[in-house]
């Protein structure tokens, strides 16, 4: 095993020498596409627990033994660039390993840049909610940001009505970071104000809507057909970059694939406020004699900061906090048969550190991220599905351009902790699985 670790090490190591280079296809200075290839490859020293996409039984993936696994995450072709000044474009092809790498179209859209206080586009794109929708976690100072990959399956069962960090898109997701939709987007003094508004299909579905005190969550029973695209989901963005404090506006408004980071490897210091609203009806004709209400409708909040600033010319330090609240994302049992309304919340915070002077032949960095998750549902006399979330991660950047380290391109070692509380913690032992979950990795991201 030692051997086989050292192996994929030196392997980063020897590509990692390369010299980083974008390819461009050009045909004038106001007209070209960038072209982008991506790949993430991990060790993954796996904890008790089930792993896999979506399992319709997990009890057939379920584990009680740790596993070793050498993967490639993702691998992605991309474009971005303009036809003009007026048209710009982006899109990504990726093949996952949760999606048996069967290669699709992963994200995708066309904008038309009237000013850069209004941009209008559509297509397959990122949902202007909350600031962990926005973020491109390629670059995350910890590779377990990277949505629910790190997660395992029995802490999943807690996030059916909605996942908050889930990404992609898929049809049976019951919330969704990329939608199919538009968008309308702006930047105004600079940066000072930016707003981001949209509008998506609207799905309706009666699956994994009720929480029961026998536990798990199940179907609705509903008098009727579900009428999916009958209305809109609404999205509104606000962020706010004090840039009469020297902080740069993040480049999202201008970006067509909207995308943040968490960190941008000091090629200017940043500071972002945020605040989302979203708004879908998610379940109709539901049996009101069951659940006292006919309908979900699930309007959410997302109150954000994050920043990123260079100290004493060599220390890069930066930090993201945020907090999402779902209203009426299911129907849970507080007593037999008295069923009530339910919500989910979640709150997270990152911080790292890059140090930019060269050690050896890069630059190494620490991340730290924190989740929480909680749900309502009631199970063994517990109240709330609970679990927390802890992540840590060594990097190292061995290419830097003339801006800034490229945290493109990195090995990183790292772990990944999550525990279950309350009721998910009583639900999960009652079904012999593990509450507690550990799992550490070694990782290779390269981007060209």
């Amino acid at each position: 095993m030692k051997k086989k670790l050292l192996g994929l090490l030196w392997i980063g190591i020897f590509c990692f020498s390369l010299k980083a280079n974008a390819v461009q296809i050009k045909i004038s200075e106001d007209t070209f596409a960038d072209l982008q290839a991506q790949i993430r490859v991990f060790y993954l020293n796996l904890d008790k627990g089930g792993y896999g996409f979506a399992p319709t039984n997990i009890m057939n993936q379920y584990k009680d033994y740790r596993q070793h696994h050498f993967q490639v995450y993702k691998y992605r072709l991309g474009a971005k660039g303009q036809i003009g000044k007026l048209i710009s474009f982006y899109g990504n092809l990726d093949s996952n390993d949760n999606e048996e790498y069967q290669t699709m179209l992963w994200e995708g859209a066309i904008y038309l840049n009237f000013r850069p206080e209004f941009i209008i586009g559509a297509g397959k794109i990122r949902v202007p909610f909350s600031r962990h929708n926005f973020v491109g976690r390629h670059n995350s100072p910890v590779m377990s940001s990277d949505g629910d990959y790190f997660l395992a399956n029995q802490f999943k069962e807690a996030l059916k009505p909605v996942n908050p960090y889930e990404g992609g898109y898929r049809g049976t997701q019951a919330y969704k970071r990329t939608d199919m939709g538009m968008m309308v987007k702006g930047s105004i003094k600079d940066g000072l104000i930016k707003y981001f508004v949209g509008i998506f299909s609207e799905d309706r579905s009666e699956n994994n809507k009720v929480w029961s005190l026998s536990g798990g969550f199940g179907k609705a029973q509903t008098t009727g057909i579900q009428k999916s695209f009958k209305n809109f989901e609404y999205d509104v963005r606000l962020e706010f970059t004090p840039t009469f404090w020297g902080f740069k506006q993040e480049p999202n408004a201008f970006d067509p694939s909207s995308r943040v980071y968490q960190t941008y490897g000091g090629t200017f210091d940043t500071m972002t406020f945020g605040i989302g609203y979203h708004h879908e009806t998610h379940l109709e004709n539901a049996d009101i004699t069951k659940y006292g209400a006919s309908s979900l409708t699930r309007k959410a909040y997302a109150v954000d900061f994050a920043f990123e600033k260079r100290f004493y010319k060599k220390y890069l330090i930066g930090a993201e906090l945020g907090y999402i609240y779902f209203k009426d994302t299911h129907f849970y049992e507080k007593v037999t048969n008295i069923y009530k309304k339910g919500d989910a919340w979640t709150w997270y915070g990152e911080a790292h550190l890059i140090y930019d002077e060269k050690i050896g032949i890069g630059y190494s960095g620490i991340g730290f991220r924190y989740e929480y998750v909680e749900v309502d549902g009631n199970f063994q006399n517990e109240k709330n599905l609970v679990y927390e979330r802890y992540g840590a991660c060594l990097s190292y950047y061995p290419i830097k351009g003339k801006k800034g380290i490229d945290v493109t391109n990195r090995i990183g070692i790292g772990f990944d902790y999550v525990k279950a509380q309350d009721a998910l913690k009583a639900y999960i032992k009652n079904k012999n699985w593990d509450p507690t979950n550990f799992t550490w990795y070694v990782g290779i991201y390269v981007n060209f």
